[in-house]
């Protein structure tokens, strides 16, 4: 057996069978942290650093585990010892998907196939920086590569989106970047919602001294990303709350909040839910897929966190108690209200998957005919691993229909997170090729491969409409 070479993950005959069918199918990569300016001004990256590196927190926070200093992770070292420290860390991450991903990452783009291993890491270095000049790789260059047909980024809702139609009006560039309406500050706790408020109001030129002022304003940004091409909203919560509350408390909850106190976790609820409904009504009326990201306790080493900011690797996996009720609380609500909109849920505490699986089977009924218009999103961050992505879909098949589901996502800052699509095709064929290789489904193959496309790339272009 070799590592690494065209049978990599695929288990059995079936699974070679399936992957041949959606290996070369183009990437709609609907949910992502790219930048639109880096994609518009499209730089060759001169060094293997910049591109494989620069702001990747996975890749950090393992490299600390490794008892790499800080210097050489986001300080001041030269790139190549920077590189040496990587490559000293992943070289014996086995079992981690970073070992894996390198590795796709390094054979898919630069046609390197032997295993990284330490002491090679000049020649390594040398080699890949070599390769980067000779092929111009530049953010394009990777994108139609890996056949990317449509981008998500993820953004402010007060940001012009400049680069967005700049990008829209390129003729040379056939892709398509859509914004993301990402509006996480305008949640009571979060530290920035006071400047959110004021630059808001700022922006929309309105007054906000009441909660129906502020959703006016909310609903002019939301046109705003609508007439840009915006195709869906994100949001990061802690824990999902469902707490009502009358217009008279939301009001003072603002006032109060704008005058400098702290709200308290009963505060937080009511105004979570308030704000999240009316959301998911204007995402409902601007035809906007919304996308829930939740449970992570966020930023929890906080001597790192005020040196570096957030989304630098002190992450973790939260808990919370009566989720199964507070989710059909908060479901219900918004059907009761008409204003459920189409949804993929992505739960970073996989001892949910069933809850939430079941959860939103409960409330897939439309008159419109949508196909699992609540979908349970791809194993996201901490899941995004070979298991954590098998027991993903082993939840969507037990309690949904697999054959719906909208597939793999990036959600990555870097440019070489393609790869991450084909180690989940390899990882889905051989998932759906062992039901074959067991008897538990017809060896089918037509039927199947036709699931298996799907899922890879078809039913997110139709989810999407776009």
């Amino acid at each position: 057996m070799t590592f690494n070479d065209a049978s990599f993950m695929l288990k059995n005959k079936p699974a070679h069978r399936l992957y041949h069918q959606i290996k070369d199918l183009p990437i709609y990569d609907f949910h992502c942290h790219l930048d639109p300016k880096e994609i518009y001004e499209d730089c060759v990256y001169e060094n293997i650093v910049d591109l494989w590196l620069e702001g990747d927190h996975y890749k950090w926070r393992l490299m600390r585990v490794n008892g790499i200093s800080e210097e050489e992770i986001t300080g001041s070292a030269s790139p190549f010892h920077k590189f040496q420290a990587w490559i000293k860390t992943v070289s014996k991450a086995y079992g981690n998907p970073l070992y894996h991903w390198s590795h796709l990452e390094l054979a898919e783009v630069f046609g390197i196939t032997e295993p990284i291993v330490e002491d090679k890491v000049e020649e390594l270095y040398e080699r890949l920086n070599s390769l980067l000049k000779e092929k111009q790789i530049s953010p394009r260059q990777l994108i139609k590569a890996a056949q990317v047909t449509f981008i998500g980024t993820t953004d402010h809702p007060l940001d012009d989106l400049e680069w967005h139609k700049k990008l829209a009006a390129d003729e040379s560039f056939e892709t398509v970047v859509a914004p993301t309406f990402r509006p996480d500050e305008a949640f009571i706790e979060h530290q920035n919602f006071n400047k959110f408020i004021n630059r808001l109001s700022e922006k929309t030129n309105r007054q906000i001294d009441s909660f129906d002022s502020l959703v006016d304003a909310l609903e002019e940004r939301v046109a705003y990303f609508a007439q840009v091409g915006c195709l869906a909203s994100d949001i990061s919560f802690t824990e999902i709350s469902f707490e009502l509350a009358s217009k008279e408390e939301l009001n003072e909850l603002l006032t109060a909040t704008l005058a400098g106190q702290q709200p308290d976790i009963l505060a937080i609820r009511k105004w979570q839910t308030a704000v999240f409904v009316e959301l998911c009504r204007l995402y409902k009326q601007y035809g906007f897929v919304t996308q829930v990201h939740f449970g992570a306790l966020r930023n929890n080493h906080k001597k790192l966190f005020n040196r570096l900011g957030a989304d630098v690797g002190v992450d973790s996996i939260g808990d919370q108690s009566e989720l199964a009720i507070r989710l059909n609380q908060l479901l219900n609500h918004l059907v009761q209200k008409n204003c459920l909109p189409k949804m993929i849920w992505y739960n970073l505490n996989p001892t949910y998957n069933i809850v939430l699986s079941n959860t939103l089977a409960n409330f897939q009924a439309n008159e419109k005919g949508i196909k699992s218009q609540l979908q349970f999103g791809a194993g996201w961050w901490f899941n995004d691993t070979k298991l954590g992505m098998i027991e993903q879909m082993n939840a969507y098949a037990e309690q949904g229909l697999l054959a719906n589901f909208v597939g793999m996502l990036t959600d990555s800052r870097s440019f070489l997170s393609y790869q991450r699509h084909d180690y989940f095709r390899r990882i889905l064929a051989s998932y759906v090729g062992q039901w074959i290789a067991d008897e538990e489904v017809p060896e089918d193959y037509q039927a199947l491969g036709k699931m298996v496309e799907a899922i890879a790339y078809h039913n997110a272009k139709e989810f999407f409409e776009r």
